[in-house]
């Protein structure tokens, strides 16, 4: 009894130059990340959007705060340059009223004798021409220095800037009309008081 042949017929395997089998396994299938879905997708790009959104608004408010800080320390600069000497200058304020207070002696006595018809001494209207030009120099000085004399006769009262040493009646001004200064107020950078007006004000 015959044996039947193998319906196919038996494949030899034939080897390559290097000795391998020339049937190739087909490669092995590498692992690969899933495909987001759209809506997946969609979701990361909004979180990166937000993200940025909140990062470049921090950035923006950190750049604000900043540029608040720099004009703020600008300010307060400015404000000591301005004030720096306001100590020194409150002390001159009394070299400025013994000058004033020289001239007006020196212009009443000039004067008494001119009512008296007498010729004025040469001496005395040298020395008040001489306070003068030095009370006009300081002044000068005082407003290089932003150091002003405040204007006080006729105006109402400012508890601000005034401080009202006496009332007197007069009928025929505002009540709290400064008729008279006793001594003169001054201000330093045009916003600030060195030294108040001593005052006499009117009242009905």
């Amino acid at each position: 009894m015959t044996k039947d042949k193998a319906p196919f017929p038996k494949q030899e395997k034939k080897q390559d130059s290097e000795g391998q089998s020339a049937f190739k396994q087909p490669p092995k299938n590498q692992s690969e990340k899933p495909e987001k879905k759209a809506e997946d997708i969609q979701a990361y790009i909004e979180k990166c959007q937000a993200d940025i959104d909140h990062w470049k608004d921090l950035a923006l408010r950190s750049q604000a705060e900043m540029e608040n800080l720099r004009k703020r320390t600008q300010t307060d600069i400015e404000k000591a340059n301005k004030y720096a000497n306001a100590g020194f200058a409150k002390d001159l304020l009394q070299v400025a009223d013994f000058l004033n207070g020289a001239i007006q002696c020196a212009q009443k006595e000039l004067d008494k004798l001119k009512a008296e018809n007498k010729n004025p001494d040469p001496f005395l209207k040298n020395l008040l021409t001489g306070v003068e030009m030095t009370e006009k120099q300081l002044q000068t000085v005082f407003n290089n220095h932003q150091i002003k004399r405040m204007e006080t006769i006729g105006r109402l009262f400012d508890p601000n800037f005034d401080k009202v040493i006496q009332e007197v009646e007069d009928p025929s001004k505002e009540p709290g009309t400064i008729v008279q200064e006793l001594q003169a107020g001054y201000t330093i950078g045009s916003d600030r008081v060195l030294r108040e007006a001593m005052v006499i004000v009117s009242k009905k």
